[in-house]
């Protein structure tokens, strides 16, 4: 975890770009397989897609969390 307020921000905004983005991915997975269906390989990136977005607002939370404290 960084410890100076400074690196904190920063990791606090590389991991809110890092959550757009698999956002992003999710948004277009989720309409291709409305009109296209969606294969098994499919179903499971969207799974690892899901998890990793948690993992990550989870981690983005406790960083915006002790940079309040701090």
């Amino acid at each position: 975890m960084p410890t100076d307020p400074s690196d904190t921000v920063s990791a606090l905004q590389r991991l809110k770009q890092k959550i757009q983005v698999l956002t992003d991915e999710q948004s277009k997975a989720l309409k291709s397989a409305t009109y296209l269906g969606i294969t098994p390989d499919q179903a499971r990136q969207y799974d690892e897609r899901r998890n990793e977005i948690t993992e990550l607002m989870q981690e983005f939370l406790r960083l915006q969390q002790r940079s309040e404290e701090n």
